[in-house]
């Protein structure tokens, strides 16, 4: 019999701690239980009782393929297997192990009608190995000795077909808002030959469009997850933080999701999609795009403290409830573990407040920044970044994924990976390409190194180790000053020196070559590959046409068409780019091109004809415009097994666009009143433009109602820059807040009890259109502002044997706008005269905060101070006031309560 392990060591693996103890109690987080990779299921849950994990008999038992037999005239369980027998009377301290008597901290005991057992005892008696982990409250299960299974009536197999798994067990195990907090369990399908590997997809459960096994196929590999098919039963999959959907957006919580398997036939056999069990959202109810993300640590100085840190994230993609963000610097080695609930409750001291701008961000840490731990940064500590979005009421909503890890120290800049990609069929290195931004100052570096990784390592690669690998096990690049778009040398091995290979999962990292006192640096891993074998000829679009069609001045103007591939089967979508008719496109540079600088366009069975947006831009990233000749190629993007493998055609003929016309005045202004703070940031304009051809941008002008009538297109085109405010170019309807900075035309404040009107300008780019025009004026508005309502019923008591005030007071029927109450003691003497002004001056720690509805009272001692700041004495009459604070939002007027009667702390 395998040696079992010690008691000591399973209470302290079971044990739950905090809270008040009972017997016996189903645990807050349910208990899974998990024998040889497969997720069991029984009618009664798991419970703890003590220190123990107490499991249902017969269902454990029999799917550990044990014979288990209940006395019901002693209430005792037998359990045999492979020779042992297990003897457990219910309610006994003691069981025999093949006739030996061993003792028991917990017995076995009936609850709600099932026999109740200890988990690890009885699992250990029986030869099985048993794994805790707390913190996804899981017991993992697996025999020592292959569990016997029966022989399935085999299931006729089509020919040139692979079965589909049998089920898609998908669950939410983290709390990081990310791909990471996913785990997926399948079993392995039953076809023997013909089989590849797993794909492993994530879709929106609100995507309309079904997901079929011919939508699956034409998912790009960035998109999923890649298994190899393995002699294991069993899988338990669980996903990174880089993971995304299939429609390659970043798992991101707030979401819900559908999670399916394909099992991939080889060459010659057809796939099987299996379907999800059920839909998972990861976290909370807060929308998954309240979230920052592609957060970039950078090391930009030599101070060796904060200020060397800088960190750049990608805003949310939607800030509506988002009011600004916290950056927090983690020590790399407990970066792995820290999640939303850690973030919420790290001291302000500790984290470094970003407000929201409206755009992507770049922060420079200060001199006394501290990681989340409380330490000032330093040199020689390695570092991860994450950014929390937060709300008005300062709840984290958001938590982004970790950046790359920094050591400071004279540290060379991070490369960050953009996309690696299979794109040959030579079976190792050379199939595999890697494209990464190039560091904006390369003056710190020598050049790059790459590195191939294992999947199942990536998490235990770092500098260190990546600094140890002899150069067979990497790939020099020099530095040339442009974004890398590399294809592997032949000949290259993997980290541990194996050859690389298709059909194994691997990631790439990037090292930044330090050069003079600047060490090396390395970036985060890319998303995982698997290098397959199968054909990637995609075809190529011929016959590119260029025409100027109308006379937007922008893209609309273009109109491009092409004659499609000969052969779609393995084309996802075509890519148009536009170059200036100077400029020339490879295909590694049109590879390499943002989205911006290109339009999409989804085949269709057809030749195609497509006219680009206003937003369109060139190979250069400018706008398209009037006055430059143009020429366009045509890209087609691979899909399935070449979903990395791209054709470029060859360039259309060249085109000038020309004309110009006026622009044209924006149309139902409106200005909406809030009414909140009374002052210009109560302020929203709304406006929808014309038609934006030729728009350099919008300009938001306040007018008093009684110049309004003499106010032009001549006077509009006059106001200076601090006294409007800028819109940018849009084709969609406006909405703008105004700020409390903003003025009128004429560079006076926004008051109140003041009629206004507000005009907008439309401004000429000067190039397609030359000449301004003004919309008509809005509705009239006034500022006003927003008191709150003052406390009533305000005493002063004597308590604690006359050696105490306590004051207590009734909160106001409408507590609307109130964020607090303010309870502050006035010598009798300066009652009469105390005013809410003199209230509003008064300094914490000179009066006392209470919140809630329910907690209305605080009791003064002589170790307090009164609202003038002098101690509390014996023997000086004091009146009590509660100040009701407003929040600054909803209400911006405190109000203060009529004054208690006195009360006097009496000399013991």
């Amino acid at each position: 019999m395998k040696k079992k392990v010690s008691m000591a060591v399973l209470a302290a693996a079971l044990t739950v701690s905090g809270g008040v103890h009972i017997p016996y109690a189903v645990a807050a987080t349910p208990i899974q239980i998990v024998i040889n990779g497969v997720q069991l299921s029984t009618d009664q849950p798991a419970v703890m009782s003590g220190s123990r994990t107490m499991v249902p008999l017969r269902g454990v038992f029999e799917a550990m393929n044990t014979n288990v037999d209940w006395k019901q005239s002693t209430r005792t369980v037998t359990a045999s297997k492979n020779g042992t027998t297990v003897i457990l009377p219910v309610g006994s301290k003691t069981a025999k192990i093949n006739g030996k008597t061993t003792t028991l901290d917990v017995p076995a005991k009936v609850i709600k009608g099932r026999t109740m057992v200890p988990l690890r005892f009885v699992t250990e008696a029986l030869g099985s190995k048993v794994d805790w982990n707390k913190s996804t409250q899981t017991v993992t299960i697996a025999t020592t000795t292959p569990t016997p299974t029966p022989t399935p009536t085999p299931t006729p197999t089509p020919s040139g077909a692979v079965m589909p798994v049998a089920f898609v067990n998908a669950s939410v195990i983290g709390q990081q808002g990310n791909g990471g907090d996913i785990q997926v369990i399948f079993p392995s399908s039953s076809s023997k030959t013909g089989l590849s590997q797993y794909r492993i997809f994530v879709a929106k459960t609100s995507d309309s469009n079904p997901f079929t096994l011919s939508r699956a196929l034409t998912v790009p590999a960035a998109n999923y997850q890649a298994i190899p098919a393995g002699s294991t039963s069993a899988y338990t999959i669980s996903l990174t933080p880089q993971s995304r959907d299939i429609d390659g957006a970043f798992i991101q919580k707030g979401t819900s999701y559908r999670v399916y398997v394909m099992a991939v036939g080889s060459a010659g056999y057809t796939s099987a999609l299996t379907p999800a069990q059920s839909s998972i959202t990861i976290g909370g109810t807060v929308s998954a795009t309240a979230t920052a993300s592609n957060v970039k640590l950078v090391d930009v100085a030599d101070f060796n403290d904060g200020r060397d840190l800088s960190v750049s994230f990608d805003k949310a993609s939607d800030e509506s409830l988002v009011s600004g963000y916290r950056v927090f610097i983690v020590r790399t080695n407990s970066a792995s573990s820290f999640n939303l609930s850690q973030a919420t409750a790290v001291p302000s001291a500790n984290y470094t407040t970003v407000s929201k701008t409206g755009s992507n961000q770049t922060v420079r840490l200060q001199s006394t920044a501290r990681d989340t731990s409380g330490t000032i940064i330093q040199k020689g500590i390695s570092y991860t970044a994450y950014v929390m979005a937060i709300n008005t009421a300062n709840d984290g909503i958001g938590l982004s994924a970790m950046s790359n890890s920094i050591t400071l120290g004279n540290a060379a800049p991070v490369a960050t990976i953009t996309k690696v990609a299979d794109v040959s069929n030579f079976g190792d290195s050379r199939d595999l390409q890697v494209s990464f931004d190039k560091i904006s100052d390369e003056s710190r570096i020598s050049g790059y190194r790459i590195f191939v990784v294992r999947s199942k390592d990536s998490s235990n690669f770092d500098l260190s180790t990546a600094s140890s690998l002899a150069s067979s096990r990497y790939m020099d690049v020099s530095k040339t000053g442009d974004s890398r778009i590399i294809t592997l040398s032949s000949g290259l091995k993997d980290s541990n020196g194996d050859a690389i290979v298709n059909d194994v999962p691997y990631r790439v990292f990037v090292m930044s070559r330090g050069t003079g006192s600047y060490g090396d640096a390395l970036s985060s891993s890319s998303s995982t590959i698997t290098l397959s074998s199968s054909s990637k000829t995609v075809g190529s679009p011929s016959s590119v046409t260029l025409s100027d069609v109308s006379d937007y001045g922008d893209g609309r103007d273009v109109q491009v068409s092409f004659t499609k591939a000969s052969d779609e089967t393995l084309v996802s979508q075509y890519r148009i780019f536009i170059t200036k008719s100077s400029s020339s496109l490879s295909l590694s540079q049109a590879q390499s091109l943002t989205s911006s600088r290109y339009t999409s366009v989804s085949k269709n069975g057809s030749n195609q004809t497509v006219t680009l947006t206003s937003g369109a831009r060139d190979t250069d990233g400018d706008l398209i415009k009037n006055g430059v000749t143009y020429r366009a190629f045509v890209m087609a993007v691979g899909t399935g097994d070449a979903s990395d493998t791209y054709t470029l055609s060859s360039a259309s003929g060249t085109a000038a666009l020309s004309g110009s016309t006026a622009v044209l005045a924006v149309s139902g202004v409106t200005a909406t009143n809030s009414g909140a703070r009374g002052d210009a940031s109560d302020i929203t304009v709304s406006f929808t433009p014309a038609n934006d051809a030729g728009v350099s941008e919008y300009r938001i002008i306040a007018v008093r109602s009684d110049q309004a009538g003499a106010f032009n297109l001549a006077a509009a085109n006059g106001v200076v820059a601090a006294n409007y405010t800028r819109v940018a170019k849009t084709g969609a309807a406006v909405t703008q807040a105004l700020t409390a900075a903003t003025r009128d035309n004429n560079g006076n404040a926004i008051v109140r009890n003041v009629g206004y009107r507000v005009y907008v300008l439309t401004v000429a780019d000067g190039l397609v259109r030359s000449v301004n025009a003004l919309s008509a004026a809005s509705g009239e508005f006034s500022l006003t502002e927003k008191a709150v309502a003052a406390a009533t019923s305000v005493s002063a008591d004597l308590v604690s044997n006359n050696s105490a005030i306590r004051v207590s007071f009734t909160p106001p029927a409408n507590t609307t706008g109130i964020s607090s109450y303010a309870i502050m003691l006035v010598p009798s003497g300066n009652a009469t005269s105390f005013t809410l002004a003199d209230a509003n001056r008064v300094t914490a720690p000179n009066y006392q905060t209470v919140t809630g509805s329910t907690y209305n009272e605080w009791s003064f001692t002589t170790l307090n101070t009164d609202a003038t700041g002098n101690a509390i004495r014996a023997n000086v009459a004091y009146r009590a006031f509660v100040l009701s604070v407003a929040n600054g939002s909803t209400a911006t007027v405190n109000a203060l309560s009529v004054a208690s009667r006195e009360a006097t702390i009496i000399s013991q």
